[in-house]
């Protein structure tokens, strides 16, 4: 999971571990690139708008590795237009904040 705000992310941290899928964060997408040079996760889910790389750069920067590129990616974003800029971007799934938890259980276990 990559999210910057501390409470979204703490509170789907505890939601996802709560079903029992083993979860690793970052706070934004320099974080996240550094965390997928040690390992290959099931899945990632990312926001959008973050300081230091926003989720538009980690994706880009995602899709130029082979390994990477084939994780299954859920972006989130309060943006408006966001879903429709991440069309290029090849993603698994777009959740528009607020999202509901059980929507998120419901993405998440689609790619799982």
């Amino acid at each position: 999971m990559v999210e910057d705000d501390t409470s979204i992310r703490e509170l789907l941290v505890e939601l996802l571990e709560s079903e029992a899928y083993l979860v690793d964060s970052a706070v934004n997408g320099l974080e996240g690139l550094k965390y997928l040079q040690t390992q290959i996760p099931d899945l990632i889910l990312i926001d959008l708008m973050m300081p230091v790389m926003d989720g538009y750069t980690f994706r880009s920067e995602q899709l130029k590795n082979e390994k990477w590129s084939k994780i299954p990616t859920i972006v989130m974003s309060a943006e408006s237009s966001a879903k429709e800029k991440m069309k290029n971007y090849n993603i698994s799934a777009f959740l528009s904040k607020p999202v509901e938890l059980d929507t998120i259980l419901r993405t998440v276990a689609a790619f799982l």
